[in-house]
């Protein structure tokens, strides 16, 4: 392990610890009835969102007050500090509001633009993945978990989070993908990589995404010796779509597809 990626190691057990206290908070609200609000772009919100960021940062800042922070509900810019946290409180919202328990709390460490540490979190199952630059990916016991050996597309199982949006963004890609996989699953968001990297299931594929959605993936996702990419393969680990496949051959077979454009 080099100099470099034994510092980022360094800051997993504090990111951790940070993203199971915004997880805990979560679960204060979780099937309570909260009520729910609409953001400008008609995505909910709700107070659990708001407190569970609040917490997130105030911790972040005790740690690392030279850090910056970006989060989902009180913003933030990104490329304002060498060391910037961006944070997402409830990935998953839609299922949070809904008692389903697949939602997650998600932390990345972004370094000079590039995100070296991720932490997926889902407060209601007590599941978690993490990883640094070189560390491997870690579930919650603290074991190295690995993605699965599925090379193919039949014998893929595939997971999106909005099945009816990826099929309108992505229709030609959505059904051959529908049709060709051994199995097609949703409720996913970041759970469904948490899923990847410990290799439960094969693809996973979100044609949108926002820089706190995708932030902690790559790392988790590589680390794990899965193949991180945006919809089109190209590395972009703060982009806007999101290709995660267990195999090179996979993933391969998959940006190898037909696409609307």
């Amino acid at each position: 392990m080099s100099e470099v990626e034994t510092d980022y190691a360094r800051y997993l057990p504090a990111a951790r610890e940070i993203a199971m206290a915004g997880g805990a908070r979560t679960l204060d609200f979780f099937r309570s009835n909260v009520r729910v609000e609409r953001k400008a772009d008609a995505s909910p919100v709700t107070v659990a969102d708001r407190e569970t960021e609040q917490l997130l940062r105030r911790e972040i800042h005790k740690r690392f007050p030279d850090h910056a922070v970006v989060g989902e509900e009180f913003g933030g810019t990104l490329g304002s500090n060498e060391w910037e946290w961006i944070v997402d409180p409830i990935d998953g919202t839609k299922s949070f509001i809904r008692g389903v328990p697949l939602y997650t709390t998600l932390l990345a460490l972004v370094h000079r633009g590039r995100p070296v540490l991720g932490v997926i979190y889902a407060p209601a199952t007590g599941e978690i993945v993490s990883a640094a630059l070189g560390t491997g990916t870690t579930d919650e016991t603290g074991t190295v978990v690995s993605v699965s050996t599925c090379s193919t597309v039949t014998d893929a199982w595939f997971l999106t989070t909005d099945p009816h949006d990826f099929a309108k963004r992505e229709p030609e890609l959505f059904r051959t993908l529908n049709d060709r996989c051994a199995a097609t699953r949703t409720w996913a968001d970041a759970y469904g990589y948490l899923l990847l990297a410990r290799g439960a299931v094969d693809l996973m594929i979100d044609p949108i995404m926002s820089p706190w959605d995708i932030a902690p993936l790559s790392v988790i996702v590589r680390e794990a010796g899965g193949t991180f990419t945006d919809l089109a393969g190209a590395a972009n680990d703060l982009g806007d779509s999101a290709l995660a496949a267990a195999t090179p051959e996979l993933h391969a077979e998959v940006t190898a597809l037909p696409r609307h454009t």
